[in-house]
Formats: structure tokens, sequence, C-alpha cells
């Protein structure tokens, strides 16, 4: 199972990252990728089970579950329901730490899958980490406004 990590520190109170990232269905606010996010079927979001439906910027869509909020540990994970990728399994987590005595946040975006087609590894390795980047870059952007 390829697995895809990228850390790095965010220039932001652990509270304040966390209060965006939970928001599970919100991800289009600061995400480039996504251009629509939005909870299915009217349910709570940040509610464990829940699934987002995403629309890519390429038009395609994606769903996702959420399979856990941990509050006190300040982190998330959730997996592909459906999405145009050749993956199976795949499943990410978001973790976030306070750094002491700084007003900055350490995040770990974690992200592992199986591949249908093994020869295809590489490609879909840096396409995931692809998109964590451009992520985690445009939330701190999006951190820095609010």
């Amino acid at each position: 199972m390829p697995v895809v990590e990228f850390c790095a520190v965010l220039d932001s109170d652990t509270g304040h990252a966390w209060s965006v990232l939970k928001k599970f269905g919100e991800i289009h606010k600061w995400h480039p990728s996504i251009v629509q996010s939005s909870i299915e079927d009217n349910q709570p979001d940040g509610m464990v089970g829940c699934i987002r439906q995403l629309k890519l910027v390429d038009g395609a869509v994606v769903r996702e579950r959420l399979l856990a909020v941990d509050d006190r540990n300040t982190m998330l994970s959730y997996c592909f329901e459906e999405a145009p990728l050749p993956l199976d399994n795949y499943v990410a987590t978001v973790k976030l730490d306070s750094l002491t005595g700084q007003s900055k946040t350490f995040i770990k975006w974690s992200a592992g899958f199986d591949l249908q087609d093994l020869n295809t590894a590489e490609h879909y390795q840096a396409l995931i980490r692809q998109l964590i980047v451009e992520g985690h870059k445009s939330l701190q952007l999006f951190l820095e406004q609010r």
C-alpha cells in the first residue's frame, strides 16, 4: 500500500487551524482544486459517517466519508466513497499539534491507498502529494486572511 505523507508548520494557532479543517463540508473555501463541496442528505457537518460531495475544477465529482473526528487530538480521517481514480481503500488523515510557546501548528497530512495497476504507483503518489501540498499552501493563505 503506497503512503503519501507531508508535514509542515502552519503560521496559525492550532485552535484556529482546527476550526477551519474540521468543517468537513467547507473544504471548497480553501482548497484550490475544489470548486464546490457539500454534505449529503442534510447530515450535520462533522458527524462521523457523513459524506461530502466535491466538485473538482475539471468537473469530476468525488465523494468522501468522514471516518473519525477527534477534537481533543485535533485529528480527522476520511475515505473515498467514489472517485474518478483507479485507487482502492483510500484513507487520508490530517493531524494538528501545537508548537509550545508559539502561535504555530505542526500539521501532518497522510494518505494511503491500494493501486488497481501496480505500475502506476509513482504517478498516483505524485498526484496525491501534489493535491496535499496545494491544499496545504491554500489553507495557510486562508488562515492568514481570517
